[in-house]
């Protein structure tokens, strides 16, 4: 599914239900469901579209009907145009997002014909498919998650499931996609999943459901997270029950996020989709920009005379209780037995203060030495500490 901002409708085209595989085109205007033109891409499944909002077209790639696609196509809100055949090769299971701010779609990943996940990157300008040169990013992944970020004008990129070992796991990384480079960012958020819903909303990315794993233990999420661009915050659970493989685009209009379909069991197979039972549904939540979740480190405090090489117990505080999934306080300082910084110390949900033991590196004389304690993203707190000898 995608958001035609120019019409106010939302498109959706293909997947699978107790038939086997489709290739009708809809749209959804906020209170009914409209069959469009049937004349277009071939019946598919584990396809992804965008919406090329330069352009005012949706844009759709690959996807699968026995074999996967490898073709790109548009839809203007009248016809199907197939459009370039070369770019990236034919998969399934991948991701898309369109980068307003340069006028692309980016496309990461995906699985094709009997080949594990991949980790390429694309862009498309309306013409030609161009893959970015880049070593360096998100590991092989499918099932994953993207959209685009418009206050840091980035592609932000969650989760999936690749090869981790000798085995599928899934994945519970934040990637962000500049245009030129893949950077990892947002240390906690949504625990590890595949096959979850993500569309952009005003000031906030928007995350639904997905699937914890491919192998038993499976778990099949209902819960809904918010993303600012630099943290997840849990939201409402109240909505959708379990899903994954669910749709979802952000009716701009009327400021909601608009849910459909997916899949009610955590099956392995997704390609025997149409034997399993699915969600017929269409959910609505309004989606407001999140209330600032930007939790830091208020200040830093240890008590009574310090001397070196001696514990003694520096106090974290923070401006609030650590949100869902705690936060991660990065902490510099003189300390012993090498005079090099402390490991990241984690301050689990709700604690607003810890207590950590330190010592610090013995001095000839006595002398004040700096510490300093930041999350990611924040103003860090200092504080000056004077070391007796």
């Amino acid at each position: 599914m995608a958001y035609d901002s120019n019409r106010s409708r939302v498109v959706l085209f293909g997947g699978s239900d107790t038939n086997g595989l489709q290739g009708d085109t809809w749209e959804w205007d906020g209170s009914f469901w409209t069959q469009m033109e049937d004349i277009g891409p071939a019946p598919r499944f584990a396809a992804t579209m965008v919406y090329d909002s330069a352009r005012q077209v949706s844009l759709l790639f690959g996807g699968t009907n026995k074999e996967p696609f490898g073709d790109t196509w548009q839809w203007d809100g009248a016809d199907w145009t197939k459009l370039s055949e070369s770019g990236p090769s034919p998969r399934v299971s991948h991701a898309m997002a369109f980068d307003s701010s340069r006028n692309r779609t980016v496309l990461f990943g995906g699985q094709p014909a009997g080949s594990p996940p991949i980790n390429d990157t694309w862009e498309f300008d309306g013409q030609e498919w161009t893959q970015q040169q880049q070593d360096t990013g998100p590991a092989p992944r499918s099932g994953h998650s993207m959209a685009y970020d418009s206050v840091s004008g980035r592609v932000i990129l969650f989760g999936g499931i690749g090869i981790q070992g000798n085995s599928a796991a899934a994945f519970g990384d934040t990637w962000a996609w500049d245009g030129s480079a893949w950077a990892q960012i947002a240390e906690f958020g949504p625990s590890a999943r595949g096959c979850a819903a993500m569309a952009a909303g005003p000031g906030s990315l928007i995350l639904f459901g997905g699937l914890s794993s491919l192998e038993p233990p499976q778990t099949l999420e209902a819960d809904t997270w918010g993303f600012d661009g630099r943290h997840w915050t849990q939201r409402q659970d109240i909505g959708p029950g379990p899903l994954q493989m669910a749709a979802m685009a952000f009716d701009s209009n009327r400021t909601c996020a608009v849910l459909f379909g997916g899949l009610t069991v955590p099956v392995a197979n997704v390609g025997d989709a149409a034997l399993n039972p699915l969600s017929g549904s269409t959910w609505e939540t309004p989606l407001t920009p999140a209330a600032s979740s930007l939790i830091r480190v208020s200040s830093l405090v240890i008590l009574g005379n310090v001397f070196g090489e001696v514990p003694t117990t520096l106090t974290i505080n923070l401006s609030g209780p650590a949100p869902q999934g705690g936060v991660l306080v990065t902490i510099t300082g003189a300390f012993t037995p090498t005079g090099a910084n402390l490991p990241p110390v984690t301050i689990p949900a709700g604690l607003k203060t810890m207590d950590v033991p330190v010592a610090f590196a013995k001095q000839p004389i006595p002398v004040t030495t700096t510490i300093t304690a930041q999350i990611a993203g924040t103003p860090a707190a200092s504080l000056q500490v004077l070391v007796g000898a």
